[in-house]
């Protein structure tokens, strides 16, 4: 009986799936991803990585780090938004929590655009720097030795991002649904502050004795 309750549950899904392939395949219409199920089992389940690449399934998470490493904030996204979008919510989320506009913002160039280095100027940001952007984009700093050193940081960062995903088990989440998955990422990242709060603690202490 118990697994007759749960096909029946099931059967909601399977005539949207029916659906989403007559009218793609059958049609030829195009699908939004919105009426599209990427997991039966975990439906909130977002397509993050398509084209040339293979395709990844989850969610992205879009994080903002300080000088001392610690991550300032986390954001998890649903859908597929470009990452140029996630730039100046970045910004204000920042200035939001800390009440304090960065001198200094470093970002990959998927964040690039022209759009957010207006609005990081218009907010009283000095240096703007985007890793590897390609075309007539380019970074706006006060000088060339600013430039590199915000982007030989930027690129430090990435063993961050590796220690969150891989110390602390993100990069593949088993927590079943969509705010046990948000529980997942963010107690990750507060174990992570508080492990990177432990080691500034830790050498300074060290510097005293």
């Amino acid at each position: 009986m118990g697994l007759i309750i749960q096909l029946e549950r099931l059967l909601p899904l399977m005539h949207q799936v029916y659906q989403m392939t007559l009218r793609k395949e059958i049609k030829g219409e195009t699908v939004k991803s919105s009426d599209k199920i990427f997991s039966i089992y975990e439906l909130h389940t977002d397509i993050i990585v398509k084209g040339g690449r293979n395709v990844e399934f989850g969610h992205k998470v879009n994080l903002t780090t300080g000088k001392a490493n610690l991550i300032l904030t986390c954001e998890i996204p649903r859908g597929n938004p470009s990452d140029s979008k996630l730039y100046t919510c970045s910004i204000n989320k920042v200035k939001q929590n800390y009440a304090a506009v960065p001198r200094d913002v470093a970002a990959d160039g998927s964040y690039a655009s022209k759009a957010n280095v207006e609005y990081a100027q218009s907010e009283g940001i000095s240096n703007i720097v985007f890793n590897k952007v390609v075309g007539s984009l380019k970074s706006y700093t006060s000088s060339k030795n600013m430039e590199t050193r915000l982007k030989k940081w930027r690129s430090g960062i990435e063993a961050n991002i590796s220690n969150l995903k891989r110390g602390f088990k993100i990069a593949r989440c088993n927590w079943k649904g969509w705010a046990h998955f948000q529980a997942k990422v963010l107690w990750s990242t507060i174990g992570y502050n508080i492990r990177v709060m432990t080691s500034i603690l830790a050498s300074r202490l060290q510097k005293l004795a």
